[in-house]
C-alpha cells in the first residue's frame, strides 16, 4: 500500500522470500535425540563436546557480542582426559540444524599417541609394557610422520606468507588518518578502514594459533625413540591444545581410539603392544544407526532417531572399485542406512563442463588402513537411502524407473525428477553440501598472482578443510536433535521435502515486467533467487555475467538459474547452472 502511493510505483517491485519449511504435523509430537550426551558417553567415546549453543535452555548474561560463543560441555566419563574439558575438548558438535546434525572428531591417531603418553609417564609401568608402549607410540608418529611433515613445511611457508601480508597491513593502519573528513566519511573511507583492521585482527589470531599449532607438531615429529624421555616432558609441548589434528578417514571412524581398552593394555606373543586388543575402539558408523529408544509411544514415529549418515570419500580411494563409466571427477558421498543400506553418490563434468550426478547402490563398504576401498554393488530396490526407487512422487520418463536411476543425470534433471519426493532435493544438496568446491578466489592455479598470494589462497584452503566436519548426521521423520530445547514441532534442517520447500512471491508495477497470477511449477532453488533479481534489475548481462561495477568488486557468475518464467520463457528454455570461466565484461 506505501509502494503504491509513491511516485516510483510502476517500477519498484516487492519480492518476498519465505524460511524453510517447517516439518509440523497434525497429531505428531516431535521428540528430541540429545547427540551431546551420547558422544559423551562410555558408549560414544566419553567425549568433552564443544558446541556453539548452550544446552537445555541455559543462559549467561554477557555483554553484546556478535559472534556465536563456544561452549564445552564436559563428561565425567572421558576414558583419560578427565578434567582437561577445556585443554582438550575431542568432538566438535553442530546440532543446530534440528533434523540434521554434523560432528568432528579428534584425529584418531592423537588420541593413541596421547594416551600411551600418559602411560609412558606413569611410575608403576612394568619394563616390558614400557619397551611396548614406546615402540607402539613411535609405530603410529611414524605412520603419520611424512604426512605430518608435508603439512607442517606447507605450513611454516604459509605463516610465513601471512606475517608478510600482516606487515603491509599494520604499515597501511598506521599511514591511516587519525580523523576522518566529511567527505571521506561520505566516501566509505572510514568504513573500509574498519575492515581493513578487521582483517588485520583476525589475521593475527590466524597466525598465534596456526603457529602455536606448528610448534608442538614440530616437537612431535623431532622425537626419536633413542633420547625419548617421557617422563620428563610435557604432554601439552607435542600435542596441540584445543587442536583436532587432521580429518579423520572412514577406517578410522569405523576403528576410533576412544581409550584404553577395559582390560588394560596387552601384550602380543612377541612381546609388542596388541593395537586391537589394548585400546577402546568404537564404530561411530554402527553406533549412530543403532541408536534406539525405548520409550516410544507414537505409532508413526520410529525408534532409531538417526535415518542416516553422510561422509565424503576421496576419489583416489574408490579406484579398485569403480571402472572407467563409474569413476567420478571428484570426491564421492557415501550415505550409510546400515550395512546392507548403503549408496555412492558419484559426481562428474560432462564434455560441455555440466555437473553430472549419479546414485549407485551398494552394500558391506569398508576401508582398509591403507586408504582403499571396498563394497559390493547392489541392484535399484526399496529402502534404499533417501528411498527414491519406491516414492511414487518420482517424475521420471515412462518405462523402468531403475533405467533412469541408473544413469549419470544433471543436477537440474535430478532436481525435476525428485523435487516432489519425500527427499526432495537431496542427490542435488549432499553432493553441494559434502563435496569440495573452491571459490575463484581461492584458486592457486590462476595466473598472475605472487608467490605470497598463492601461499596465502592455500593457507585459507587448509583453514576451509580443517573446519569440515567428520558426518553428517540425517535425523528420522518428527526427530530432532536441537538440545538448546527439543521442538515438539516445526523441525527443519533436512532433505525431507517438507523442510526444504519455501515460497518465492513478487509484485511488480507495470514497468518492472513482472507478470501478474502467473504460478510457477518449475522447481528451482535458493540459488536461483540472486541471480533473478539481479536479472531484473538490469544487472546481469545475457543473464549470467554481471555488469562491470558489480564483477569489479568481485562478483561473477552465479550457480543458480534465473527464474525464465518471470521474463515470459518457460521450462524449456532455461539453462543449467553455469560453468567455467567467463572473461570479466568491459
Amino acid at each position: 500500500t506505501a509502494i503504491q502511493k509513491t511516485p516510483q510505483a510502476s517500477e519498484t517491485a516487492l519480492i518476498i522470500v519465505s524460511d524453510h519449511g517447517m516439518n509440523s504435523v497434525n497429531g505428531v509430537y516431535s521428540q528430541g535425540f540429545n547427540l551431546v550426551k551420547l558422544l559423551g558417553s562410555r558408549a560414544g567415546g566419553g567425549h568433552h563436546v564443544v558446541t556453539k549453543r548452550r544446552l537445555m535452555l541455559d543462559y549467561a548474561l554477557k555483554g553484546i557480542y556478535p559472534l556465536v560463543p563456544l561452549i564445552t560441555t564436559t563428561t565425567d566419563d572421558s576414558y583419560y582426559l578427565k578434567g582437561q574439558s577445556t585443554s582438550y575438548p575431542t568432538a566438535l558438535l553442530d546440532f543446530d540444524g534440528n533434523e540434521r546434525a554434523a560432528f568432528h572428531l579428534r584425529d584418531s591417531d592423537l588420541n593413541a599417541l596421547h594416551i600411551i603418553f600418559q602411560q609412558l609417564q606413569r611410575k608403576d609401568v612394568s619394563a616390558p609394557l614400557r619397551r611396548a608402549l614406546s615402540d607402539a607410540f613411535f609405530k603410529t608418529l611414524d605412520a603419520r610422520r611424512n604426512d605430518w611433515q608435508k603439512s607442517l613445511s606447507e605450513l611454516n611457508e604459509e605463516l610465513a606468507a601471512l606475517r608478510s601480508l600482516l606487515l603491509k597491513q599494520r604499515a597501511q593502519l598506521d599511514a591511516l588518518p587519525k580523523k576522518w573528513t566529511k567527505e571521506e566519511t561520505n566516501a566509505g573511507l572510514d568504513e573500509e578502514a574498519q575492515r581493513l583492521f578487521a582483517r588485520y585482527d583476525s589475521g593475527l589470531g590466524d597466525e598465534r594459533d596456526y603457529a602455536e599449532y606448528a610448534r608442538t607438531l614440530n616437537n612431535l615429529l623431532s622425537l626419536r625413540p633413542s633420547s625419548f624421555a617421557s617422563g620428563k616432558l610435557k604432554i601439552e609441548d607435542f600435542i596441540a591444545r584445543g587442536a583436532m589434528g587432521e580429518p579423520n578417514s572412514i577406517h578410522e571412524l569405523q576403528n576410533y581410539v576412544a581409550g584404553a581398552a577395559d582390560g588394560g593394555f596387552v601384550l602380543s606373543g612377541d612381546g609388542s603392544l596388541d593395537m586391537t586388543k589394548s585400546f577402546k575402539r568404537i564404530d561411530y558408523l554402527s553406533l549412530l544407526r543403532e541408536a534406539a529408544v525405548r520409550n516410544n509411544v507414537q505409532p508413526g514415529v520410529d525408534n532409531h532417531p538417526i535415518d542416516f549418515v553422510a561422509l565424503r570419500i576421496p576419489r583416489e580411494a574408490l579406484a579398485a572399485e569403480l571402472d572407467a563409466e563409474l569413476m567420478p571427477t571428484g570426491d564421492a558421498v557415501w550415505l550409510y542406512g546400515g550395512p546392507q543400506r548403503q549408496a555412492l553418490l558419484l559426481a562428474r563434468e560432462d564434455e560441455a563442463g555440466r555437473l553430472r550426478l549419479r546414485y549407485l547402490p551398494v552394500s558391506g563398504l569398508r576401508q582398509e588402513p591403507s586408504g582403499e576401498i571396498h563394497f559390493r554393488r547392489e541392484s535399484w530396490r526399496a529402502d534404499l537411502p533417501l528411498k527414491i526407487m519406491e516414492d511414487a512422487a518420482l517424475s521420471v520418463p515412462s518405462g523402468s524407473r531403475a533405467e533412469w536411476l541408473d544413469s549419470w543425470h544433471t543436477d537440474l534433471e535430478w532436481l525435476r525428477a525428485t523435487h516432489k519426493t519425500t527427499y526432495s532435493n537431496a542427490v542435488v544438496g549432499l553432493n553441494e553440501q559434502l563435496a569440495r568446491h573452491v571459490p575463484e578466489t581461492l584458486q592457486t592455479d590462476a595466473s598472475g598472482l605472487s608467490d605470497e598470494e598463492r601461499l596465502l589462497r592455500r593457507f585459507r584452503q587448509r583453514q576451509r578443510r580443517l573446519s569440515e566436519t567428520d558426518v553428517l548426521v540425517l535425523a528420522n521423520d518428527h526427530w530432532n536433535f536441537d538440545v538448546r530445547g527439543f521442538n515438539p514441532g516445526g523441525n527443519h534442517g533436512s532433505f525431507f521435502r517438507i523442510s526444504t520447500h519455501a515460497t518465492l512471491m513478487m509484485a511488480g508495477g507495470d514497468q518492472t515486467g513482472i507478470p501478474r497470477g502467473e504460478r510457477i511449477e518449475e522447481p528451482y532453488d535458493s540459488l536461483s533467487f540472486v541471480p533473478t533479481v539481479l536479472a531484473l534489475t538490469g544487472q546481469l548481462r545475457d543473464e549470467r555475467v554481471p555488469v562491470p561495477v558489480l564483477w569489479q568488486r568481485g562478483f561473477r557468475p552465479f550457480p543458480g538459474r534465473v527464474i525464465q518464467e518471470i521474463f515470459g520463457a518457460g521450462k524449456d528454455k532455461s539453462v543449467s547452472p553455469i560453468v567455467g570461466d567467463l572473461k570479466a565484461p568491459r
